[in-house]
Parts: C-alpha cells; structure tokens; sequence
C-alpha cells in the first residue's frame, strides 16, 4: 500500500506501507534530449566533480567499474545549504535499466548512515511527448526512499535539493 503523506508542487513524500520507509521524489522539465541527460550520469559520472565542484569534491571508484550493477563508487560532497563540511558516501549501482533510462543507487557507508537505515536513489528520465521537435526535452525524476534511524532525523530535504539543483544545471550544460 502506497499513500501519498504530503505534496508540495513536484516535491512529494510518501508513507510506504505501514513500515517507517519514506519515499520523496522531484521531478524537473529540461530542454535537452533524455538520451543526453541519461547517458551523462550512466557513462560519465566522474564528470560530476568538474561539472560541479562546489559540490561534489572528488569520486572513486571502490568496486567494479563505476557502471555496472554491484558497482561501487565513493563520493566526497558538500550539500548546498548546510555547513560546507565535507562528507562521504559509499553507494553501491542496485540496478539498471536502459529502456526506460532508469537507475537506482543504494548508500553503503558514509556519515548518511549514521541518520538513515536505509538510502535508495532511483533517477528516471523520460523524454517528453511532444510533437513539435522545437520543443522537445526530457523530464527527470528523483524518487529517494529512506527509513530514519529515529524520528527526530529531518527529511533528506537537503538532498532533494542537490538533485534539483544538479539537474537543472546539467540540463542548461548539457545544451551548450
């Protein structure tokens, strides 16, 4: 059972169950292709730190090869937002799939797992149907779920953030 526990424009949190895992999502509208969008965060992730170094500090890759399911990468970060500490995530790719431009990262270290359970991020993108090419585009959705350690841990409203902010400016990069 999925109930719908609060909508803000395209930011909505659910209540999954009558578990304690929560699942908030945003989604943007981009003018470049979804191919595009898509590709850059399956193939070139590790551009994420040139793209965006104010916020994401440095990447490695701790398992596999950064790409394939069972992979594992480590990030250094900054939320934006918050203090500039520096912070750590170990994410492992939980799955792929490249019909529907959908992948799902799972957090397996690092200071997020000291707050949550469990942090699962699945990024959709979708191109948009119109048929004017002139306005063509994509839509890119970023569902997270995650179960708080306790109850007085805030929202991930911070990390919805990020994924908003480096989507619409991935979008705008990748038109130059």
């Amino acid at each position: 059972m999925v109930r719908t526990f609060l909508r803000l424009g395209l930011f909505t949190l659910v209540l999954i169950g009558m578990s304690q895992i929560v699942g908030a999502q945003v989604e943007t509208e981009l003018k470049c292709s979804a191919d595009k969008f898509y590709n850059l965060f399956r193939h070139n992730m590790m551009h994420m730190t040139t793209i965006f170094p104010q916020n994401f500090k440095s990447v490695k890759i701790v398992k596999g090869d950064g790409k394939s399911v069972g992979s594992i990468r480590e990030w250094k970060y900054v939320l934006p937002g918050t203090s500039s500490k520096v912070m750590m995530v170990k994410e492992i790719v939980k799955s792929v799939d490249e019909d529907n431009r959908s992948i799902t990262f799972s957090a397996v270290g690092g200071e997020l797992l000291s707050q949550y359970k469990s942090f699962d991020v699945t990024m959709t993108v979708t191109p948009k149907n119109v048929d004017n090419i002139e306005e063509s585009g994509s839509k890119v959705k970023w569902w997270i779920q995650y179960e708080k350690r306790t109850e007085d841990v805030p929202s991930p409203d911070a990390y919805i953030g990020l994924a908003s902010h480096v989507t619409k400016e991935l979008g705008h990069y990748l038109l130059q």
